[in-house]
């Protein structure tokens, strides 16, 4: 009966850490790395495409590995990606195309795994509470917006990176929040009806 709080929770945490920097990733390339406007937008091209790729990598690997497994993997590589900007900043704001693929990987890898976690909500939820369920998104959504306002706080008091940083963190919490689903959700779904009933 946990899991549906669990997931909500972890979806939560991670739209607050993502809601501050998002916006400002197009101004970050602009303003500090020296990027065209063009060339800003050729990342925001490639982004979806890698995202697809990712997103059925995820489906594929969870067959295998579990869907959370799968989920922890794909959001603790996005996260390091996103130590990796803060860390090497020196490095990479002079070197655009190492960051470029580091960005792109990172968001990537952050957005493919909510198929996977959408699944482990509806299997773990009564039919008559689905849609209910499905309404709390606006709670994220609302999170996700609002958290931007502290975003261009942070920006503007000390700089983008800073801001980075503190997503990075924000967003280590949910996925220590997604990882106590390991011990409730089954690797494999055919031990699915199994641990409703016993859930």
């Amino acid at each position: 009966k946990w899991i549906p709080y669990i997931v909500f929770a972890a979806s939560v945490v991670m739209s607050i850490g993502s809601g501050m920097t998002v916006k400002f990733f197009p101004l970050f390339f602009k303003d500090e790395v020296g990027m065209s406007p063009t060339e800003v937008q050729i990342v925001y091209v490639i982004v979806p495409i890698v995202m697809v790729m990712c997103s059925g990598l995820g489906t594929s690997l969870s067959s295998w590995f579990g869907r959370v497994q799968t989920t922890l993997l794909l959001e603790i590589s996005g996260v390091s990606c996103l130590y990796v900007m803060v860390f090497f900043k020196g490095y990479l704001d002079t070197h655009p195309f190492v960051l470029v693929p580091i960005y792109v990987a990172r968001t990537a890898l952050m957005n493919s795994p909510y198929p996977l976690q959408e699944s482990i909500l509806m299997d773990f939820v009564p039919k008559d509470e689905r849609a209910r369920w499905k309404s709390l998104e606006s709670i994220s959504q609302f999170g996700w917006c609002g958290s931007a306002a502290l975003g261009g706080f942070f920006s503007d008091r000390w700089d983008y990176t800073f801001t980075f940083f503190i997503t990075a963190i924000i967003q280590t919490m949910g996925i220590l929040t997604f990882s106590l689903l390991l011990p409730l959700v089954p690797r494999r779904e055919k031990d699915l009806s199994r641990s409703t009933s016993n859930s």
